[in-house]
């Protein structure tokens, strides 16, 4: 029996004051969007299950078309924004920064509402995170900026004779033990621990370590962590790679990434997780209020 105040686990309510903060903090990220040099792009719900990056993910929502045709619901932005403009508005359009602000869904009745950022042709990392930042900072939200580069994880593996299989299996014990290298890179967590490993890292690491170095302060931001070994969240992420949190709660992520032959960089803000970490602010600055009442 369903009640009729019910809906499916996953899905996503806001009323009153969470359905305010949602549109002032998607409305703030057109203005700041705008700014940038940004123009919007809206992407069907709907597309063919062929279009996903990988059609056998079982987290996607799967159905038919009236022809037939495999269809599924969007499960990744950043994927369909893409190959939409590279392939059926290279003529209408040239331009190369765009931005969304549209849910994502996942198996079974997940709803997941993101503002999203591509740059196409155009890999400057920074600017990106600068952008998502200042996002958050207009909402008051202070949180810490993990940054890494996934090519260091590959060359290690590579230099180590690993497969990524046989990598993912080891424990942080037998991962330092492979070689006195992994053991100090195991203990970087932050930008100076980077800058201190650098001379004495091995000349196959020194050019991407330098890189990372180099956008980490571009990002002129005082939170900084580096995750080194950590693998991204996002497949086709495959070069630097960055994500905001907040606690538990991811609130950006973002990464350069090749899609249909394009070297891009982008970003996605996880609203519905931003508007929880607002709402916990202020319901903790409520009560230290009602303390001094």
């Amino acid at each position: 029996m369903i009640f009729e105040h019910e809906i499916p686990e996953g899905t996503k309510l806001y009323f009153g004051k969470s359905a305010k903060i949602k549109r002032m903090l998607e409305s703030y990220a057109c203005d700041i969007f705008y700014r940038y040099g940004f123009e919007e792009i809206i992407t069907p719900y709907f597309t063919y299950l062929e279009h996903q990056q990988n059609f056998s993910n079982r987290h996607i929502i799967r159905l038919s078309s009236q022809n037939n045709h495999q269809i599924s619901l969007r499960y990744d932005s950043t994927i369909d924004t893409i190959r939409t403009i590279t392939k059926r508005l290279e003529r209408a359009t040239s331009h190369q920064k765009w931005f969304y602000i549209q849910p994502v869904f996942s198996y079974p009745t997940n709803e997941i509402y993101q503002i999203g950022a591509e740059s196409i042709h155009l890999q400057n990392l920074s600017d990106m995170i600068t952008i998502g930042l200042e996002i958050l900072e207009h909402c008051n939200v202070r949180a810490f900026l993990q940054l890494n580069n996934v090519r260091i994880l590959d060359l290690c593996i590579t230099e180590l004779g690993l497969s990524k299989e046989s990598y993912s299996s080891l424990s942080v014990q037998q991962i330092a033990q492979k070689a006195s290298f992994m053991k100090d890179i195991l203990h970087i967590s932050t930008l100076q621990d980077l800058e201190h490993f650098l001379p004495k890292a091995p000349m196959f690491l020194h050019f991407e370590i330098e890189r990372l170095i180099y956008e980490a302060a571009a990002c002129k931001y005082d939170q900084i962590l580096v995750s080194l070994f950590e693998e991204p969240l996002v497949d086709y992420y495959d070069d630097m790679v960055f994500k905001v949190f907040d606690g538990n709660q991811i609130l950006l992520l973002g990464g350069k990434y090749k899609i249909q032959n394009c070297f891009c960089c982008g970003f996605g803000l996880y609203t519905d997780n931003v508007i929880e970490s607002i709402l916990k602010r202020e319901s903790k600055q409520d009560a230290l209020q009602a303390l001094y009442i």
